[in-house]
């Protein structure tokens, strides 16, 4: 079978005519059939598939070349566009921050040949202002933010130094005062017939000259410095003024102006400026006022609430001051303020409505704040621990505080602190002696505290409020009913803990039904406050009133509840029940929060004895 089929192939072969043409004209297609026909290949064919590989070969290769040049291309193209953004960037971002440039250029003031002869140049002079001006906005500390004023410098204040030529500074100076805001100070020094005198304007508004006969360069740039100071920054200014008590008329006069401002910032600010000097002045009531003005304007203004907070806490507003602090610390707190001075700020006021609250836990958390402050509430630390310690019943603390003169008090202001600090501890250990002197040294340091005068009119308008009525305790304690009396009816009737205080005199006096009616005053003027709860508590718990004593000494216990006393007297009033396991144990929660209280201990200890026998 396989040789006829080798037959059959030789016949199909012999038939095919020997010089049959391809079907192709393709060369290589010629090669490549001749390669698979089964013949030797002839040279010619080998050598054109040869160079064709070579061919294949070199063109692989140029496009791998290709491929890595395209790819380098598109590399050097996306360096060159990331460069191009990052120029158009930078040009941006220059002339964004050209156009929020707020500079103070102060020029080189024209001096007479005899000053310059002196080493007192132009220059010098331009720079001694230039040193006044940085000077004063040190001083001029304020929530208010330095990017809140239209004319905020911040630490841009230079020397006019004239310069030739393209350079970097150059351009600066002209895209800042092409795009940005420049405050330009210039002046003249010159002789007179009356004295030295010193010329300095603001921008193009007309200049002020000042005159001294001595010839005290120094008095004239301060002169200067102030004058720059109140036509660009008016309100920054009226802070600044502030630290001198002999120019309040001046501040108000500037202040009152600004309340006529077109700005809406201006005028808010400038309430809230007069309501701090009228608080200062012992005008709380006119403090409560203009601090409203303030945030009829902008109702989240920081600084006015706070104000609303102080006023109110001066005149004894308790509750007001209390509702008005819980709202201050929703508010938000922009741009338009100093974060830090916020913060220290509501510490301060967290520490103040302590007392108020009963809340020694919140004073410990505003001491912590005061730790690490970074500005004046420093000082206050030790004052509110000792407050602490005083609500929890460990006098202490409260009898081993000294208060330091500082950043913090004034002199008079530190004696006063910690004669009222002893005082408070004296009252607590109850030492009649030792209370007694207490009381004549917290007198004492009120007196001299009132030889200031910068702060008479402040400490005599708070007395009625900050001092008869602790005077008035400490009385009833030394057995002086009469002159605590005498003392508390001064006070004002609408000054929360002053009705309390009445309603302890009317208790030491025996007079039960008057001292129940203003104890239920003091609740009716605070619903949200302890301490009048309490009192009236004790009060029918001691006239066998159990049940409805009950129910305000659990209020009491409610609003405050980090304060032991409530708790004590529950327990006491349970004691005169005969219930002596719900004494221990309203006595034990009470431990837990006053676990140095003397009084508490022993009743504590005579229900564990009752129940041994």
């Amino acid at each position: 079978m396989a040789d006829a089929d080798e037959v059959r192939i030789r016949r199909k072969r012999a038939r095919k005519p020997p010089n049959e043409l391809p079907s192709t004209s393709d060369a290589v297609d010629i090669a490549m059939a001749a390669a698979v026909s089964g013949k030797a290949l002839p040279d010619v064919a080998r050598r054109l598939l040869e160079e064709q590989s070579e061919l294949i070969h070199a063109q692989c290769a140029e496009l791998r070349m290709r491929g890595i040049g395209e790819r380098v291309r598109a590399a050097l193209w996306a360096i060159l566009a990331l460069a191009a953004l990052a120029i158009i960037g930078l040009i941006a971002l220059l002339l964004v921050h050209a156009a929020r440039a707020n500079a103070l250029i102060v020029q080189s003031f024209q001096v007479p040949p005899a000053l310059a002869t002196q080493g007192l140049s132009g220059q010098v002079v331009a720079t001694e202002v230039l040193d006044k001006l940085a000077e004063m906005q040190g001083q001029s500390e304020s929530m208010r933010a330095a990017s809140s004023y239209d004319n905020n410098w911040g630490d841009d204040l230079k020397i006019d130094i004239p310069n030739t030529g393209a350079t970097a500074d150059q351009v600066w100076k002209l895209l800042r005062g092409w795009l940005g805001k420049e405050t330009r100070i210039s002046g003249e020094v010159i002789d007179t017939p009356e004295g030295l005198a010193l010329t300095a304007r603001a921008g193009a508004k007309p200049g002020e000259r000042f005159v001294s006969k001595a010839g005290n360069l120094d008095e004239l740039v301060t002169k200067a410095a102030e004058l720059i100071y109140r036509e660009t920054q008016p309100y920054r200014y009226s802070v600044y003024l502030a630290q001198f008590p002999e120019r309040a008329a001046e501040q108000r006069a500037l202040l009152i102006g600004l309340t006529r401002d077109a700005s809406p910032r201006e005028r808010k600010w400038a309430f809230n400026g007069l309501a701090v000097d009228a608080r200062r002045d012992g005008g709380f009531h006119a403090a409560l006022a203009l601090a409203h003005r303030a945030l009829a304007i902008d109702p989240t203004m920081h600084p006015a609430s706070g104000n609303i907070f102080l006023a109110s806490a001066d005149l004894g507003h308790d509750q007001e001051a209390v509702d008005t602090l819980a709202r201050e610390h929703t508010l938000p707190v922009g741009e338009e303020y100093d974060a830090d001075i916020v913060a220290g700020n509501l510490c301060n006021e967290d520490a103040m409505a302590a007392d108020a609250t009963r809340n020694p836990v919140l004073l410990d958390k505003a001491a912590a704040c005061f730790d690490t402050s970074a500005n004046s509430f420093g000082a206050l630390a030790g004052e509110a621990r000792v407050h602490a310690s005083i609500l929890r019943h460990d006098p202490g603390p409260a009898l081993a505080f000294t208060q330091s003169a500082g950043a913090g008090s004034a002199p008079g202001e530190a004696e006063e602190t910690t004669a009222r600090s002893r005082l408070v501890g004296e009252l607590e250990r109850n030492s009649p002696q030792d209370l007694e002197a207490a009381l004549d040294a917290f007198r004492g340091a009120q007196a001299q505290e009132l030889l200031t005068k910068s702060s008479e009119a402040y400490y005599r308008a708070i007395d009625p409020v900050m001092n008869w009525p602790l005077e008035a305790r400490v009385l009833l304690r030394l057995g002086r009913v009469d002159e605590a009396a005498a003392i508390i009816a001064k006070t004002p009737l609408d000054c929360y803990n002053c009705i309390r205080v009445r309603g302890l005199v009317e208790e030491a006096r025996g007079n039960a039904p008057e001292a129940q009616r203003w104890f239920a005053e003091a609740a009716r003027q605070a619903p949200r406050l302890a301490p009048a709860f309490a009192d009236w508590g004790r009060l029918l718990a001691q006239a066998r009133h159990y049940g409805i004593a009950q129910v305000k000494l659990a209020s009491a216990a409610q609003l405050a509840p980090n304060w032991a006393d409530p708790l004590k007297y529950w327990g006491d009033m349970l004691v005169s029940e005969g219930k002596t396991d719900e004494a221990r144990d309203k006595y034990d929660a009470a431990l837990k929060l006053a676990p140095d209280w003397a009084d508490l201990r022993r009743a504590r200890a005579a229900v564990q004895g009752a129940n041994r026998g």
